[in-house]
């Protein structure tokens, strides 16, 4: 019996020691990893099918000049389409602002308005979470001087890789104008400056 037991602990001795021999023989190796990160901030047309009718050029072929609200070709009040769709990608970690501006020079300054809901976090497929510059308006015209839509919210501030949708449309106010062709440049900018 001695030497069942003087075995046993003989063995559980051995496996004790086997298993401080293990733990004592760990290695570790280490590996860096490192990597540039690129610098995004862009604004780019929304072009899906089906989600906004236009981008470069928004149609208004015939004007009413006794209509204060005309829409663009194919549009209605309230029929939930939109005209332009902007998309706004940002890695910054900033505020950044979209701003919207039309030709000082255009016979349309003071008639074209615009209306923009509130955008979308395509990340998140939510509402982004930023300000509305001048709320859900078309009564407001589009200034020559670029004027502040939307502010990034803290979600938007880093929005990649899918960016923040923002969608508008487009209204003009015929009263007072003359007969022929009328045309106008809006320009949309992307800054993180308020100003």
């Amino acid at each position: 019996m001695n030497k069942i037991l003087l075995t046993t602990i003989a063995v559980i001795g051995y496996l004790t020691l086997a298993t401080i021999a293990y733990a004592a023989d760990n290695q570790t190796l280490e590996t860096s990893v490192s990597g540039t990160v690129q610098d995004v901030f862009s604004i780019e047309f929304y072009t899906e099918a089906g989600k906004v009718l236009y981008s470069t050029s928004v149609p208004f072929t015939t004007v009413d000049p006794t209509d204060a609200f005309n829409y663009p070709d194919g549009r209605a009040a309230d029929d939930q389409k939109s005209d332009v769709g902007l998309i706004v990608i940002s890695n910054q970690g900033k505020p950044w602002y979209l701003k919207i501006g039309i030709d000082a020079a255009s016979p349309l300054l003071g008639k074209l308005g615009y209306n923009m809901g509130q955008p979308f976090n395509r990340n998140w497929e939510s509402e982004a979470d930023g300000s509305i510059g001048h709320g859900d308006w078309f009564d407001i015209p589009v200034a020559s001087d670029p004027e502040t839509m939307y502010t990034a919210g803290t979600v938007d501030q880093i929005n990649t890789p899918l960016g923040t949708l923002a969608t508008l449309s487009f209204k003009l106010n015929g009263a007072g104008l003359t007969p022929g062709y009328k045309s106008a440049t809006v320009t949309y900018t992307l800054t993180e400056t308020l100003n």
